[in-house]
């Protein structure tokens, strides 16, 4: 292991067993019954969410490493597998926006966060869309508001929502050039999923256009991109980390041809750390 590296294997992290309670058993199938409620796999501890709404609504800075690092206790089995590498170099890890129904988004961030240990810079969504026009009337306005406070609360960017809308364009671009700026000054660790948005089924799916080509960037600033695997089962969320790896030289250095090649390597990277049931388009 490299000098200074964190290293993890599966398991490590205390696991809750599964129906630990006495008023459960065995089925002859295999599966499981109980009389008393399961306790529910994401929860959120009562103390720090607490703390994270007062903050919210009063517009103070927080921490999202500390955060985390509470809130991942609300995993009922948390699983990291693989090494973290030292950050030696600035890093980017790159994971796919794994979904489900019942399952948020937000606990893929939290568990990368309090499994790395460190203050990352984060792009986020401003705002959650729907096909609807009622939701898109009642909703997404409260998600603006809501997303717009949580992203000063953390110093995250936002980033305009997925799929794209024309009026947005303009809003994207400054959102790109403020991530590259802070990439070449302060150069924190970063954390994005190149997909942007949620999978119908979970698998993965191609990234939009433009995501290669902002990786790129970040690789020519000199980060070192990192791919990370989320997933669950068997009741209990994963994330595996893959070896860390720097982007090849194009030649000829090609817009398109990087793009499309950007894409290829980093998604490909992704899916050899999931189930093959995940990997969609990439298997």
């Amino acid at each position: 292991m490299e000098d200074g590296a964190a290293s993890f294997q599966p398991d490590v992290l205390p696991l809750v067993h599964r129906n630990p309670s006495p008023g459960c058993g065995p089925r002859t199938d295999g599966s499981w019954y109980t009389i008393f409620p399961v306790p529910p796999n994401y929860r959120y501890p009562a103390n720090v969410t607490l703390s994270i709404v007062c903050d919210l609504l009063l517009g103070r800075r927080r921490s999202f490493v500390r955060d985390a690092a509470e809130l991942a206790k609300g995993i009922r089995r948390f699983r990291i597998i693989g090494t973290i590498p030292p950050d030696t170099n600035p890093l980017l890890f790159l994971i796919n926006h794994y979904s489900r129904p019942g399952f948020q988004a937000w606990w893929i961030a939290i568990g990368l966060e309090s499994a790395v240990g460190r203050e990352m810079h984060w792009s986020m969504t401003s705002a959650w869309t729907f096909p609807d026009p009622l939701r898109s009337r009642l909703i997404t306005p409260l998600t603006e508001w809501t997303l717009a406070r949580v992203a000063r609360m953390y110093g995250f960017t936002l980033m305009p929502p997925m799929p794209p809308r024309p009026q947005d364009a303009a809003r994207r671009a400054d959102s790109v050039r403020r991530i590259l700026r802070a990439a070449r000054v302060s150069r924190p660790p970063m954390a994005m999923a190149p997909e942007g948005m949620d999978s119908p089924d979970g698998r993965l799916m191609r990234p939009p256009p433009g995501a290669g080509r902002f990786i790129a960037h970040l690789a020519d600033a000199g980060y070192t991109l990192v791919p990370v695997g989320a997933y669950e089962d068997d009741d209990g969320f994963s994330l595996k980390f893959g070896s860390a790896f720097r982007l090849p030289t194009f030649t000829p250095p090609d817009p398109q041809v990087r793009e499309r090649e950007t894409v290829r390597i980093v998604m490909r990277s992704i899916a050899a750390l999931l189930p093959d049931s995940l990997r969609g388009i990439y298997s």
